[in-house]
């Protein structure tokens, strides 16, 4: 602790800027006047057990009062902590109140005009959804928020979904809207959910298996109502999520970046190439000749040899890339 001269100069200053007189400040510690400006005049300091007190009293920190000064980054932090959490409060009252507002005018005016309630739930399943994109419910919970936040916008739009479709008599489409929002989200929020779990490294390869099951089962679910050839479409579907799939596990491997690189474009650059072959594979050919190269006929191959130029681009990407990984490794070991 400081020299009893600064030390009391510092409580007397604290106190006349909370405008306490001495006998003020004795009061509300439960000491003595005469105590207090034994402090003050730097004669003696309080005891151990008032510290706190003084500091509650005084709105200054233990570190201050030990130390005699005033802590300014102390004081700037905790500021902007309570200037956060009031625009944290707006952020979250000023929306519900909004909600709110619009929830019952619409009440009010669906009784009123259809004396009963019907549209009234589309906005109140709206709303809801609304609410869970912002302010969101993040603030109900210390952690896991991007979770907490992709379950309930998620859960939100199906209730939309699902109160639209009852409202127009709808209900066979709702399944399959649910599955491709769930597509979407499994898309953009399952990579940074697993990013910091034990499955990190793992992290696109389930994600581009999580969405090759949703498109299957969206196939399934469209079969149900319109006739195709499933098991085809299926097979397609296969064809275009697998090499993805390859790719994202050849990314987990510990080797030159620079040579996964090249072989996860070769893979694509190849898949690309030979789509329309599987297309006519499984759909039968469309009439046309897909891939038919002539540079000298360009207005009847045009398709064909834009598609083999593509490829060639591609695997020239590959060698550079190859190239580049060969002499790094060479030059690292």
């Amino acid at each position: 602790m400081t020299d009893k001269k600064t030390f009391g100069s510092f409580i007397k200053a604290k106190r006349t800027e909370k405008n306490y007189s001495q006998k003020d400040l004795a009061e509300i510690l439960f000491v003595t006047e005469g105590a207090i400006s034994k402090w003050e005049r730097g004669v003696s300091y309080p005891d151990i057990t008032l510290i706190a007190d003084i500091c509650r009293v005084l709105e200054i920190s233990e570190h201050e009062l030990i130390t005699a000064s005033t802590d300014m980054d102390t004081r700037k932090m905790k500021q902007e902590a309570r200037k956060f959490r009031t625009i944290r409060d707006i952020w979250f009252l000023a929306p519900t109140i909004a909600y709110g507002v619009a929830l019952i005018t619409c009440l009010i005016c669906n009784l009123a005009v259809n004396h009963t309630l019907s549209w009234f739930f589309v906005v109140l399943a709206a709303l809801i959804c609304a609410f869970t994109f912002v302010p969101t419910v993040t603030g109900f919970f210390e952690t896991k928020k991007l979770l907490a936040f992709s379950v309930s916008t998620y859960l939100s739009i199906c209730l939309l979904l699902f109160t639209c479709a009852v409202y127009t008599n709808g209900l066979t489409w709702f399944l399959t809207a649910a599955i491709g929002v769930l597509m979407g989200y499994v898309m953009v929020f399952v990579p940074v959910l697993l990013k910091r779990t034990k499955y990190a490294r793992h992290k696109y390869i389930l994600s581009f298996s999580a969405l090759f099951a949703l498109t299957v089962l969206m196939m399934i679910r469209i079969r149900i109502r319109h006739p195709f050839m499933l098991d085809n479409a299926i097979l397609l579907a296969g064809y275009g999520f697998v090499p993805v799939i390859a790719c994202a596990v050849i990314c987990t491997f510990r080797f030159n970046a620079f040579l996964k690189a090249g072989i996860c474009t070769t893979v694509i650059g190849i898949t690309l190439y030979c789509a329309n072959h599987v297309i006519a594979a499984l759909f039968g050919p469309s009439g046309n000749k897909p891939y038919q190269v002539d540079f000298q006929n360009w207005e009847q191959c045009l398709d064909g040899n834009v598609q083999f130029i593509m490829l060639m681009l591609f695997l020239l990407m590959s060698i550079i890339l190859f190239m580049i990984g060969f002499f790094r490794g060479r030059r690292n070991n």
